[in-house]
C-alpha cells in the first residue's frame, strides 16, 4: 500500500498540511499578542500594569513606547534612557496613581527655559522593595509624570524651550 504525502504515518507526527496549519496558527497568535502588547494604555490600570511589567521583565521597549519623545533632543533621550534602564529588573513593592497638581509645573515654566512636552495630569509612583535610602526609612522611588494624549496615556518629559540640546 503506497504512502501518500497527506496520509498519517504512525509516529511521524502531524501530516505536512496539518503541520503548516499549526505553524501558521502559531505565527498568527504571536503576531496578535505582539500587537496587543504594543498598544498604548487607554486606562490608568493599563498604564500602571505596563510600567510594572516593563520593570519586572526588564523590557525597556515597553517604557520606550509609552514615553512621548516629542521635542526631546539626543542628550535628553540619553538621560531619560539611562533613568528608565536604572529601574529595570528591580523588585517592586507598590505602584500607585496620584493626581498631579494643575500648577505643578508653574515654577518650572516660569524659568522660561523648560516646558513639559504634554499636559501632565497624574503621576505613577513606583516604590521599590529595597533597603531604605535614608535614616527615616524612605524607600527608593521612581515617579513618572503622565497625561492622556489622543485617547492614550503617555509618560511626559520636561524639555528645554528655544534651545537645541542636540550635540551635532
Amino acid at each position: 500500500m503506497p504512502v501518500h504525502a497527506h496520509s498519517a504515518v504512525p509516529g511521524a507526527g502531524p501530516r505536512p498540511g496539518v503541520r503548516r496549519g499549526l505553524i501558521a496558527l502559531g505565527a498568527l497568535c504571536f503576531m496578535w499578542s505582539a500587537s496587543a502588547a504594543a498598544e498604548l494604555p487607554r486606562t490608568s490600570g493599563e498604564l500602571m500594569g505596563q510600567i510594572r511589567l516593563a520593570i519586572e521583565t526588564r523590557d525597556y521597549d515597553i517604557l520606550k513606547r509609552i514615553v512621548l519623545w516629542k521635542d526631546a533632543g539626543k542628550i535628553k533621550k540619553r538621560v531619560v534612557r539611562f533613568h528608565l534602564n536604572r529601574n529595570l529588573g528591580r523588585k517592586i513593592k507598590s505602584v500607585s496613581w496620584e493626581t498631579f497638581p494643575e500648577d505643578g509645573m508653574d515654577a518650572l515654566i516660569a524659568t522660561g527655559k523648560l516646558v513639559p512636552n504634554m499636559e501632565m495630569t497624574h503621576a505613577v509612583r513606583v516604590i521599590f522593595d529595597e533597603e531604605p535610602i535614608n535614616a527615616s526609612g524612605q524607600l527608593p522611588t521612581s515617579v513618572f509624570l503622565v497625561g492622556k494624549r489622543k485617547g492614550v496615556y503617555r509618560i511626559g518629559l520636561v524639555v528645554r524651550t528655544g534651545f537645541d540640546d542636540d550635540d551635532d
